[in-house]
């Protein structure tokens, strides 16, 4: 069975919702690395999935500048509008399910309002 990445854009602008894509493990080339670039961010962190019957990946990309050096190491550079909802639609990310929502704000984020 293969697991499912899920990449969760950090720091939206849009607070009360949280934007999921979805990605098959077994169709990426590389695994995700805390670092590393994926499109025009960087990756903020990589989490197992807090359910452990789940071999789920949760990748947590950093739409502001918290890699600002890693960023300007590899001459990559964040565009004003790269947490917006509608830019992330764009890109292929949708609005997570409301289940879906709270396990990730409190489980992977471990934000304390779950809203």
């Amino acid at each position: 069975m293969s697991s499912i990445i899920y990449v969760v854009p950090w720091a939206i602008c849009d607070t009360d919702s949280v934007y999921v894509k979805k990605v098959d493990a077994d169709k990426l080339e590389a695994k995700p690395e805390k670092g590393a670039e994926y499109g025009e961010w960087c990756i903020r962190n990589v989490l197992k999935s807090p359910d452990g019957r789940s071999k789920d990946v949760y990748a947590i990309v950093d739409v502001y500048n918290g890699y600002k050096e890693k960023m300007n190491e590899k001459g990559m550079s964040v565009f004003s509008l790269s947490n917006s909802g509608s830019h992330l639609e764009e890109l292929g990310f949708t609005k997570a399910e409301d289940k879906e929502n709270r396990f990730i704000r409190t489980k992977v984020l471990k934000l304390k309002n779950a809203s």
